[in-house]
């Protein structure tokens, strides 16, 4: 009974990455300003010189203001959620498939801690990302970022399980 569990478990929590995933990619897809203006004000480091002045003039010079930076980092981003969302619904396929004696389970746990770690990268280079251009300041904070990196490491313990 505990290794059906642990199956469940494993599949739920794989395929609930990809659905939260997928969704902030469609977002992303169908209605890009939201989000690529925020990476914009990141990138400038406006909410830095908006709630530390003091501190911006320090870091002033990591700023980017250039429009097509922004375009690309934006696009960059989407495009790692995509790939990992689709990588996330193939490892739950896959260890839908093992739990069933499809697939070999071996094959398919090793998929998906790679997607998983996937999921864990994206949010950590939000962290990395947020530190080198402050983003901490204000009323932003990396909270979500920090979480879903927690989210992928969780997931990653029960998957090795």
């Amino acid at each position: 009974m505990q290794g059906l569990a642990i199956d469940i478990a494993q599949i739920v929590l794989v395929l609930a990455q990809a659905a939260w995933l997928s969704l902030g990619a469609l977002d992303n897809l169908r209605y890009p300003a939201i989000n690529r203006d925020d990476v914009g004000r990141v990138l400038r480091l406006e909410t830095l010189a908006e709630h530390e002045p003091k501190y911006y003039a320090m870091m002033a010079w990591r700023r980017i203001h250039s429009a097509r930076t922004v375009r690309v980092v934006f696009a960059l981003i989407v495009a790692s959620e995509c790939v990992v969302s689709l990588a996330l619904w193939f490892a739950g396929l896959g260890l839908v498939l093992a739990m069933a004696g499809i697939v070999a389970h071996d094959l398919a746990s090793g998929f998906a801690i790679l997607a998983v770690l996937g999921f864990i990268m994206i949010w950590t280079a939000f962290l990395i990302g947020g530190q080198w251009f402050q983003y901490w300041h204000g009323n932003h904070g990396q909270m979500t970022h920090f979480l879903a990196a927690i989210w992928g490491i969780g997931t990653l313990i029960v998957l090795a399980l």
